[in-house]
């Protein structure tokens, strides 16, 4: 037992050292719409930013006064431990008396990103260790996830980690029939990310199906619903009415109407899905393949088996309530990151899928190479930071950058030692696979060894 707590302590900190060794620290207006309001509540005692206001587009503008226009959990989730930094005197005023620096983005990409990715893959590796899968757990439960845009974001302050752990743990206790608890963690996935609401409602009338009872419903629903109050108290006091969302005063005028939603077209159906732009299939292999092996048998089962399973119905909604959205690119951003939260909650149940399966081994290895090489050249370059108009950021932007060594500053050698930034990805690099060779030399050997006797 102490030999596999002692594996289970050094597999997640290897991971995490992985997911953090990149740390984000572009001012981008997502990320700085997050931190902003820390930075005032710090300086000023309030959550306005209007002295700020102009290092972001993302935000409300309320009764002569500026507000992010994001769900507000990775925001709270940094805040005291921004304020603990503050307090002890690790992060100062600059001479100006301004808190603001790359220290927010570090702390918030550290705290919603790197931290719940690294927990992920630990919970993703107690879940299948036991099995008898086709390559060794140690790979099967971490590369997927690293081959895949999901690992991009490490690193990042953005929300869709945060919530994708949240809505994962939901899942995995849904399927236990822990309702309250999975409840509770729907709400607050929703508190990262409202767009997650349409899947935990699709969960709530599944479970009614599903149960032939409406019981279940209403005890997921209690666990969801302190998060909905939640949300109901913020929106009444930056807007003055709980039905009224931030979103409502974002500048951009789309999001005026509806929220921005209408129905989709095929351009976003298509950039969604099998696209070089935005495809969640390009970005994420490991999903095609999932899907791909698990298609047949599906629908080989009962119509009742597909309208109640909480992966089938829920993804495939999710999907085209996103290509209704009108900005369902996502933005500055590699891949489709509206979609990541439902990715990893795919890629883990991918995961579980394929253990037993039976397939050519280099079906898998096809499929994880190519996401490995994109994910690393991303990482090693421009990671999310990827313009828009961009049609194809692999061929236009990403390939280009790596061979010309234009290599990302934000990793944690360069930032405190000065390392060059293409020996930094070097070091990455051979840590990145040392770290998982170890890993799996000590699993086969010892932990495996151990269980058998």
């Amino acid at each position: 037992m102490r030999h596999k707590n002692t594996f289970l302590l050094v597999f997640f900190m290897l991971n995490l050292l992985i997911s953090s060794f990149y740390l984000d620290t572009w001012k981008n207006a997502n990320t700085t719409s997050r931190a902003l309001p820390i930075i005032s509540y710090f300086e000023d005692d309030t959550f306005r930013f209007d002295k700020y206001h102009e290092l972001t587009c993302d935000k409300s503008f309320i009764d002569g006064h500026y507000y992010t226009d994001k769900a507000p959990l990775p925001t709270y989730v940094v805040l005291p431990f921004f304020g603990a930094l503050v307090k002890t005197g690790i992060i100062s005023p600059d001479d100006y008396g301004s808190l603001f620096g790359d220290h927010i983005y570090m702390l918030g990409g550290f705290l919603t990103a790197s931290l719940p990715f690294a927990l992920i893959l630990l919970i993703m590796f107690v879940a299948i260790k036991n099995l008898n899968t086709m390559v060794s757990p140690v790979i099967l439960s971490v590369l997927p996830f690293y081959a895949s845009f999901i690992f991009v974001f490490t690193g990042t302050y953005f929300p869709h980690i945060l919530s994708g752990i949240l809505l994962m743990a939901s899942y995995i206790y849904l399927k236990k029939d822990k309702y309250l608890i999975a409840g509770i963690f729907a709400g607050l996935s929703f508190l990262c990310e409202y767009n997650l609401a349409v899947i935990f409602f699709l969960w709530a009338v599944q479970l009614i199906v599903r149960k032939r009872d409406i019981k279940p419903a209403i005890i997921y629903s209690l666990g969801v619903l302190p998060s909905l109050l939640f949300i109901f108290y913020y929106n009444y006091i930056f807007t003055g009415s709980p039905f009224i969302m931030l979103y409502k005063f974002h500048n951009f005028d789309q999001l005026n109407s509806n929220y921005g939603f209408s129905l989709p077209g095929f351009t976003s159906l298509w950039g969604l899905s099998f696209s070089w732009y935005k495809g969640l299939f390009f970005y994420a292999p490991f999903i095609l393949l999932f899907i791909l092996m698990a298609i047949k048998p599906a629908f080989q089962k009962r119509t009742r088996y597909l309208l109640t399973n909480y992966l089938f119905i829920p993804s495939v909604v999710y999907y085209f309530f996103i290509a209704s959205y009108f900005g369902w690119w996502g933005g500055w951003t590699y891949g489709p990151r509206f979609l990541l939260a439902p990715a990893i909650l795919l890629t883990y149940e991918g995961i579980i899928y394929l253990s037993d399966k039976k397939f050519p081994k280099y079906a898998f290895w096809i499929f994880i190479g190519f996401g490995i090489i994109c994910t690393l050249m991303a990482k090693a370059t421009l990671s999310y930071s990827i313009p828009t108009d961009v049609a194809n950021p692999m061929l236009d932007l990403i390939i280009p950058n790596f061979f010309k060594g234009e290599f990302n500053a934000n990793n944690i050698l360069t930032m405190l030692f000065g390392t060059k930034p293409f020996y930094s990805f070097i070091i990455f690099v051979l840590m990145f696979a040392g770290s998982l060779m170890l890993l799996n030399l000590w699993y086969n050997k010892v932990i495996q060894n151990s269980s058998k006797k």
